[in-house]
């Protein structure tokens, strides 16, 4: 599905990214109502994410909106920090399809996102993506090395495509606490030092298939492509 994600925070917009990724889901993001806006006007989308508190808006009166105005009839999910059944009662009266609290949880997300698409008779297809020697089949969360299937935990199979997705981008060890576990700095960072160190291990990225996860020191890690991987 192509959905569209209404959401100001930098670091929730890149977790709620990952998570659709890869659950085979195309998003496109943003930041203000505003964007939204013209946002409708450019892209067909299949199902809608909004966050209550908006630098220049409500999500409530962007839900409304949506409803009573633009006649919008795709399922919508509403994300806010609030959950008081004031706001629940609220979102669903207003509209939404669906309402989660914050901190979002990656499993019941994606459980929710594809709920709304069954009930709207969307079929999801299956995803595979390719770097070299690694194939990334998000339908099936694996990841398979030379034609081979790696067992993988939940997390790690997160971090590898986070990193696959984001080839040569360096990614602080802040923002992946923030995007793999959901935290904002309330676990040590040697959590991800261990996590990743376990990854390069299993998937053999030390650059012997061309491929280099890399640690820069003080900052965080980046995936490299060295070479054309055989």
């Amino acid at each position: 599905m192509h959905i569209g994600v209404l959401e100001d925070d930098p670091d929730q917009q890149a977790f709620l990214e990952i998570c659709l990724d890869d659950a085979g889901h195309r998003m496109t993001g943003f930041s203000r109502a505003s964007e939204f806006r013209r946002g409708l006007t450019q892209h067909q989308f299949d199902l809608i994410i909004l966050d209550w508190y908006l630098p220049d808006a409500s999500g409530m009166d962007v839900l409304s909106h949506l409803r009573t105005h633009d006649g919008w009839k795709g399922p919508i999910l509403f994300i806010t920090a609030s959950q008081e059944e004031e706001s629940v009662v609220q979102a669903l009266e207003l509209g939404a399809d669906d309402f989660l609290g914050k901190p979002l949880r990656p499993r019941e997300l994606v459980a929710r996102v594809n709920a709304l698409a069954r009930r709207t008779g969307h079929r999801q297809e299956p995803v595979q993506q390719q770097l070299g020697d690694y194939e990334l089949d998000t339908t099936r969360r694996q990841v398979s090395l030379a034609g081979t299937p790696v067992e993988l935990t939940e997390r790690e199979y997160r971090l590898v495509s986070l990193f696959f997705a984001h080839t040569g981008e360096l990614l602080s060890r802040a923002h992946l606490l923030e995007v793999v576990w959901g935290h904002k700095g309330d676990l040590s960072t040697r959590t991800v030092d261990t996590h990743v160190s376990r990854l390069r291990r299993k998937l053999e990225l030390d650059g012997r298939r061309g491929i280099r996860l890399q640690s820069i020191y003080q900052h965080g890690y980046r995936l490299d492509v060295q070479a054309q991987a055989s």
